[in-house]
């Protein structure tokens, strides 16, 4: 058989094609499709049709349907604009419309199918939507030209949102090699357990990684590590071997730029259009990536196109801000005009001719809303209440009673046709709506505990006769499990068979999905935490819903998503509660209170009770057990608050059991928090052993998981305090090296670099060099600003301000005092009566030895509080005889000796040779002008002889004059 059309001939028997007299070479998928579709071409043929007769047995994505379709529309001079030859039916399929004449063998017989669908004529271009889809098309031509767009369909449901959206889609894809788009396409899931950060995202390149290959790796490997370890079905072992380390320490910030940037980055090498629907179910993380990406100004071809209702206040307010700024367009879809509504009841009845009481009716009925008229037809349709016969419509029934079957909304009609299916339909349809929105058939099976082909055909059957389903092809589980995978042509028919379940029906159903799926993810339980955790929810599985909110509650923080790692750990240490009492119950408390703990203190800070009654909690639940490892991390956990919290002493009562026990690399991490404890307490040698500890015995490719929830990276952070351990211990040449070999490990993490380069900035305070401090901190400041690390911002701000006032300039104390606000704002207390005595050191350069006092008297107060000795607890002591002395009065030089043997005193305890120094060169310089000097020049030469010639060559200079 030989069929021509449009200047193109397509022969069976040779199976060739040819247009304009030229062999065109397509694939042998093409020519099947082109068969099919001409040969069914006095109707609509759906995707799972086509799917079924092209590539029968074989399982394969709706991708792949998409992509024949785009060849077949280019091989015949067709395109998805223009669809001369195979129009596009939105929400059913394709039918070939192009006049077709044919040669040699009988044609096949062109009757109706099995399936009893009216005949329809498809639109080549949405109804009543010409002027949003140019609009639409406008935005791809601008970001042609690298200006990024923002375009925001919204609307009620059943405006057509989808349906605009999938005409761009086709219109997009049909350009294919030539146009060059990467379509990129997520959907937005509705989630009783909570939604997932970044899913439609992650979900969109996944799909898009499978599919394509290379390039969305590479791209994510390059810019993204984070992005990429949180999409497993693109890693293999070695990329996750090289990802692992570039992963650690990732932020809320940095999960936003490497989102932002893998998206600009993919649409440097091409234009890139990212679709998402149902942004209104859309988390807080993804609709800050979307925000990003439009708001930013530089040039990307790049469209991002959403669809969304209005009604969440969150999207009302993103998308009046980002149409405010000019950044976005918003199209809002209202209801259909009469004459519209009355051109879709022409379209659907294939061009046949309607009366015009039947346009009144449906205009009327559906108030202009598109899923709702097409809904109303199809039942009328199914009732022989309007009837085809001869190219005429006719309505069998009077109007009036026609009218009384339409119910006041789609939700009511919808529910009313349900009725109607078959007990058998009902049942699987009823499990499908409690897989979810995307469904694949083997969960579907195993809800109802049949044959998966059995339930396959039933769900292919809905899809085709009763168009509630989509089939998008098929799907293979980490486990072997090959299904078909399918959707909900509209959210409405998914809501409206679910609320119908009765209650313990529908969780009896979550249990069943749920178990199926844990069994076919067995390997990759990642890819599908939240979806377990919804169904067991559901299902009223206490002790899995527990432990998937955990699981689902720690993947959100390895995202940074700490907002929604709250939400879904909070639920599950609420579901434990209601577990019998006993050791599952505690271990389960444990686990769920072990990974709240990084959790808490990111949403909100160190010093809220709630974070240290967790850390009490779970250390008394691991009471009864004695050494184990959840003990270790309790104790782990519950030590790095309260070193936070300035509690020096109890965080190394709770490290001492940890250094002696397994497992090795727990001992390392409590070793780093070691050497910050003891530092901070002035135990100088002792912080220096534990630092070195830990570098004796860490590797170049090792890296702290563990740490990593800190963003910390224990090598950079161990040198960084050996190196303010050694200058407090005389060794100054050294703590230079070991600062800067702190800042080289620094660069393999962006927020360990921040500490390390803080960290320097502090040394150089220490050594008093203005200079070297400033520098060094504007360093720590600029990247703490860029990525957002503001604890390292508020300590650079507190240092940039000593600097100004050591150096003379205005300003210095409102700037100490300004970052000191933002660092009690989150709650911790570590080294805050430093920075007290910074505070103090600036007011005496101002002028204003009073409010010195004051401020030093704060810091004192605040040490004796938290800790029994503090590392600067000596330059406090000396600060404050300072300031009464310049405060004069009666016996100020008494009171000023009384405080320099005190600074000398616990210097010497603390054995570190530039604190007893300075102490005694203030009190030489006290009895210079009080009393009798003679005495404290040999004692300050000693003093000065312990620096072993490593003493900064100006100070000792300054130090012989005196």
């Amino acid at each position: 058989m030989i069929y021509r059309f449009d200047r193109t001939e397509l022969d069976t028997g040779t199976c060739e094609l040819r247009h304009d007299g030229g062999v065109v070479h397509v694939e042998p998928q093409v020519l099947a499709v082109l068969e099919h579709l001409i040969a069914h071409r006095n109707r609509v043929v759906s995707k799972m049709e086509l799917l079924d007769e092209v590539w029968g047995d074989r399982f394969v994505s709706e991708s792949a349907l998409t992509s024949r379709i785009k060849s077949a529309r280019r091989a015949c001079g067709d395109s998805g604009r223009q669809q001369r030859v195979i129009r596009t039916v939105h929400g059913r399929g394709y039918r070939f419309v192009a006049d077709v004449t044919e040669a040699g063998e009988a044609a096949p017989a062109l009757g109706p199918t099995a399936a009893p669908t009216p005949a329809v004529r498809p639109s080549a271009t949405l109804i009543g939507r010409s002027v949003e889809l140019d609009r639409l098309e406008a935005a791809l031509d601008a970001a042609r030209s690298g200006r990024r767009q923002g375009v925001f369909l919204t609307g009620e449901a059943g405006a057509g949102k989808s349906a605009l959206l999938a005409e761009l889609l086709e219109r997009v894809d049909s350009g294919g090699e030539a146009g060059g788009w990467m379509v990129l396409r997520g959907q937005c899931l509705q989630s009783r357990g909570g939604a997932e950060p970044y899913f439609s995202l992650l979900d969109a390149l996944a799909r898009h990684g499978r599919v394509e290959g290379p390039r969305v790796v590479e791209v994510l490997e390059q810019v993204a590590p984070s992005w990429l370890a949180q999409i497993p079905s693109l890693v293999d072992p070695d990329l996750a071997a090289r990802l692992e380390p570039r992963v650690l320490g990732a932020t809320p910030l940095r999960m936003l730029r490497e989102g932002a940037d893998t998206f600009e980055t993919l649409a440097a090498s091409c234009p890139v259009l990212l679709a998402l629907e149902d942004l209104h179910w859309a988390d807080d993380c993804t609709l800050d990536v979307v925000e990003l990406l439009v708001q930013r100004t530089g040039p990307a071809p790049l469209v991002i196109v959403g669809t969304a209702r209005r009604e969440p206040d969150r999207i009302r307010g993103l998308i009046a801000a980002m149409t405010s700024s000019g950044r976005a367009t918003e199209l809002r879809l209202g209801p259909l005009p009469a004459g519209a509504v009355a051109a879709l009841v022409d379209d659907w009845f294939a061009g046949a001719a309607v009366p015009a009481e039947l346009h009144d009716v449906v205009a009327r009925r559906s108030d202009g809303i598109p899923l709702f008229a097409q809904e109303m037809l199809g039942t009328w349709v199914r009732d022989g209440a309007v009837t085809v016969d001869g190219g005429v419509v006719a309505v069998t029934v009077p109007l009036d009673a026609l009218e009384a079957t339409v119910p006041e909304s789609v939700r009511e009609l919808i529910e009313r046709e349900l009725v109607r299916l078959e007990p058998d339909e009902a049942e699987v349809l009823e499990s499908a709506a409690v897989a979810g929105d995307e469904l694949d058939g083997a969960a579907v099976a195993a809800g109802l505990g049949r044959p998966l082909a059995e339930v396959e055909d039933a769900l292919a059957t809905l899809s085709r006769r009763q168009h509630l389903l989509d089939a998008l092809g098929g799907v293979e589980w980490p486990d072997g499990t090959v299904s078909t995978r399918f959707r909900f042509r509209h959210e409405l028919h998914r809501q409206v068979v679910y609320e119908r379940i009765p209650a313990a029906h529908r969780a009896r159903l979550h249990r069943a999905v749920g178990e199926a799926i844990e069994r076919g993810y067995r390997g990759r339980p990642g890819e599908v935490l939240v979806e377990l955790a919804h169904h067991f929810v559901e299902g009223g599985d206490l002790a899995r819903s527990v432990e998937y909110l955990r699981r689902a509650g720690e993947q959100a923080t390895a995202r940074s998503a700490h907002r929604h790692a709250a939400g879904f750990l909070g639920d599950a240490l609420a579901r434990v509660e209601r577990l019998p009492e006993g050791e599952e119950r505690d271990r389960a408390e444990l686990r769920v209170r072990l990974s709240l703990g990084p959790t808490l203190v990111a949403t909100g800070g160190w010093f809220g009770a709630q974070v240290l009654e967790n850390y009490e909690r779970a250390l008394e639940l691991c009471g009864a057990r004695g050494p184990c490892h959840d003990a270790d991390l309790a104790r782990y956990g519950l030590a790095t608050v309260t070193e936070l919290r300035g509690e020096y002493e109890r965080t190394e009562a709770l490290l001492l059991p940890v250094l002696d026990a397994p497992p090795e690399e727990l001992v390392l991490e409590a070793r780093e928090l070691m050497a910050c404890s003891t530092f901070h307490q002035g135990r100088f040698e002792r912080s220096l052993e534990n630092a070195f500890a830990l570098l004796d015995r860490w590797g170049a490719d090792d890296h702290s998981a563990l740490m990593a929830r800190l963003a910390e990276h224990p090598a950079a952070s161990c040198n960084s305090w050996a190196s303010l351990a050694s200058w407090y211990l005389g060794r100054s040449d050294e703590s230079l090296h070991l600062a800067e070999r702190a800042v080289e490990l620094g660069e393999q993490n962006l927020y360990a670099l921040s500490t390390a380069r803080v960290q320097r900035a502090f040394l150089h305070q220490f050594r008093a060099e203005p200079e070297a401090c400033g520098r060094w901190a504007e360093l720590a400041g600029a990247l703490a600003e860029e990525q957002g690390f503001p604890m390292r911002n508020a300590q650079a701000l507190i240092l940039r301000g000593w600097v100004d006032a050591a150096s003379g300039r205005a300003g210095g104390v409102e700037g100490i005092a300004e970052g000191l606000a933002l660092f009690r704002s989150f709650g911790a207390r570590l080294t805050e009566p430093y920075f007290l005595g910074l505070q103090a050191d600036a007011l005496l350069a101002a002028g204003e030895p009073v409010e010195a006092m004051a401020r030093l008297d704060e810091a004192l107060t605040g040490m004796r509080e938290t800790t029994r000795s503090f590392f600067y607890e000596p330059e406090l002591h000396r600060l404050r005889a300072r300031a009464v002395t310049a405060s004069g009065g009666p016996g100020a030089p008494e009171s000023a000796r009384e405080l320099l043997d005190l600074a000398l005193e616990t210097a010497e305890r603390s054995s570190s040779p530039p604190l007893a120094l300075r102490a005694a060169t203030d009190r030489l310089r006290l009895e210079r002008d009080h009393g009798e000097p003679g005495p404290w020049r040999p004692i300050v030469a000693g003093h000065l002889a312990r620096f072993d010639g490593q003493a900064d060559a100006s100070r000792r200079r300054r130090l012989k004059k005196s």
